[in-house]
């Protein structure tokens, strides 16, 4: 099976399904992860060509990490926008190019932005990806593709109705966000968040919720065409 993970800017799929993408590719499965923003607006330090191109760098090595290839669209940060036609052709050439089964991004309503939008982005471009006559660079992809909303950062207004046993790569979600040396020390320093130990302390409650150790949630895109009986999280 091949997996797409969309998110946001570099380190939000580490931060809210790392461990799932990490089970995945222990599982025999492609991942994809991709980020819609490069990031240029995290840091105190850099300038924003300086920081996106770290931040590129990062995700990279994170996904390398992981086992799964990484993609990115290096939309500046704040900008990010469902309405964009620019923005919503590289989705629909992002998507062409993965040709995922299965889909995972950012719930619709969650607490900045460019988030928000990314997930509009993906809801929108990825039935637009399967019309042969929208023409891109890229062919058409012959499904609608299953839609799976990943968890919010601290679990905020986001109740999850599945779970993924994170248990035995929960070092590896570790490891991967650990890549993001300068993420670390932004949200340190803007938000006084210590965000690996953030990360643990959700994965643990998440855990407690479905009886293991460790787990991430996440809840189903069930609408019409993308809706199945089919069990597509590890």
């Amino acid at each position: 099976m091949r997996v797409l993970a969309i998110g946001a800017h570099p380190d939000d799929l580490e931060i809210l399904c790392g461990g799932t993408l990490a089970r995945y590719v222990a599982e025999g499965h492609e991942v994809v992860m991709a980020t819609v923003a490069n990031g240029d607006l995290g840091s105190f330090v850099h300038q924003r060509p300086e920081i996106a191109g770290l931040r590129a760098a990062e995700a990279r090595a994170s996904a390398a990490v992981a086992g799964a290839e990484h993609l990115t669209m290096g939309i500046p940060d704040g900008e990010v926008s469902a309405a964009s036609p620019d923005q919503r052709r590289m989705m629909v050439d992002l998507v062409r190019e993965a040709r995922p089964d299965v889909l995972i991004t950012h719930p619709p309503d969650d607490y900045m932005t460019d988030h928000n939008q990314a997930s509009q982005l993906v809801f929108e471009t990825s039935f637009l990806a399967t019309l042969p006559l929208l023409e891109t660079a890229r062919s058409h992809h012959p499904i609608v593709t299953p839609l799976i909303y990943m968890d919010t950062i601290a679990g905020l207004q986001f109740e999850p109705s599945e779970f993924v046993d994170i248990t035995d790569h929960l070092d590896t979600k570790l490891a991967m966000l650990a890549e993001h040396r300068t993420q670390l020390e932004w949200l340190r320093d803007h938000d006084d968040v210590d965000m690996l130990e953030q990360l643990r302390t959700v994965a643990r409650f998440r855990g407690l919720q479905c009886g293991v150790t460790y787990a991430e949630g996440f809840r189903p895109c069930n609408v019409w065409l993308r809706a199945t009986t089919r069990r597509l999280l590890p």
